[in-house]
């Protein structure tokens, strides 16, 4: 499977990966009678068996707008089969979580009621379905998300997601689907055999404890990023030098997943990304499949992010990450130094 299939899979996912999550009481909640739907759409997806082909479309940081196509199969208890479609055969089938909003424990809505305002928005078709709509504004009343909610069944069909400047970034819809066991079985006549199993807990999860042990022991590892981004799930692998943490992230709409562990980047890790310069310092960035993806070497750490969200939201959202090697002030003062003294040679 390439790597851009794999980063649109991720993305249809994001919400699934975060499902095992930690229930995050928002200290101010804002909501509206949009949340009724959601929450429904949750209880009754559960249960629901369906196959269908879902288009997925995103904008890249060139401006260009690029789009797939995902044969997608649930089966309750099961999980989320998922594969491009393609002409020919080969390829990697995924499976890949729980259901199309696999939040059980309601955390990530809990989020995205307390970052949003969001509001049920009259019925529209989707296809041949009839969907109920919900949008998610931001205090300033703009436009930061829209989903259609079929009215039949609860399952999500559609999702929409603007950046800052109030421009679609991303989209999916399901163009065809079909419910009931039947269609399932159907479906599942024509999978692939090597399916790869991604939605597997990663990991060990961490608690308060060992979180707050680890930063002490200089990991940075914040409860909450800028922009509305909460600590839903913290997991580890491995001991001491070999110790890799993923923490993910929620404003209840994208996920941002960073990964850290001590030591530098190697040239095989950087593998496939581009090497930007960003105040001095150096990143090494890709954003394939609609996620963003960003590593940077810190103070004796490596910290690869993967984001489900627009570009201007991940910058802003990693503010509070530790900058870059060579990034700040003293940076380019030592900067200035070195041009001094070749100048004095």
């Amino acid at each position: 499977m390439s790597a851009a299939v794999l980063c649109v899979l991720l993305c249809l996912i994001a919400v699934t990966v975060a499902a095992d999550s930690r229930a995050v009481p928002p200290a101010e909640r804002r909501g509206g009678d949009g949340m009724a739907i959601l929450r429904r759409a949750v209880e009754l997806d559960d249960g629901l068996h369906y196959a269908g082909v879902r288009s997925l479309s995103w904008r890249d940081s060139a401006g260009r707008t690029e789009t797939t196509l995902l044969h997608v199969l649930h089966r309750p208890e099961v999980g989320t089969l998922v594969r491009p479609v393609r002409e020919t055969g080969g390829g990697t089938d995924v499976l890949v979580g729980s259901g199309a909003w696999g939040d059980p424990d309601g955390a990530v809505l809990a989020v995205l009621e307390s970052n949003f305002w969001v509001d049920a928005d009259g019925a529209e078709k989707v296809g041949e379905r009839s969907a109920l709509r919900v949008t998610a504004r931001r205090d300033n009343g703009q436009l930061a998300a829209r989903f259609w909610v079929d009215e039949a069944t609860g399952l999500l069909l559609r999702r929409e997601v603007y950046d800052t400047d109030g421009e679609l970034a991303q989209a999916g819809v399901f163009e065809s689907i079909r419910f009931g066991a039947d269609a399932v079985a159907a479906a599942d006549d024509t999978a692939q055999s090597d399916t790869t199993v991604v939605s597997r807990p990663w990991g060990d999860e961490l608690d308060e404890r060992e979180l707050d042990l680890l930063r002490s022991d200089g990991w940075a590892l914040p409860e909450q990023l800028p922009w509305g981004f909460t600590l839903v799930e913290a997991r580890s692998t491995g001991s001491g030098s070999n110790r890799v943490t993923h923490l993910t992230y929620s404003d209840g709409i994208c996920v941002i997943s960073v990964f850290t562990q001590r030591g530098s980047l190697g040239a095989g890790a950087v593998s496939g990304l581009r090497a930007v310069e960003e105040d001095g310092a150096l990143v090494h960035v890709a954003d394939e499949g609609g996620q963003h993806q960003r590593m940077w070497e810190a103070d004796g750490f490596v910290h690869t992010v993967l984001a489900d969200a627009p570009e201007g939201i991940v910058s802003g959202a990693l503010r509070t990450l530790p900058p870059p090697d060579g990034t700040g002030f003293w940076a380019r003062v030592g900067r200035g130094l070195d041009r001094m003294g070749t100048w004095l040679e």
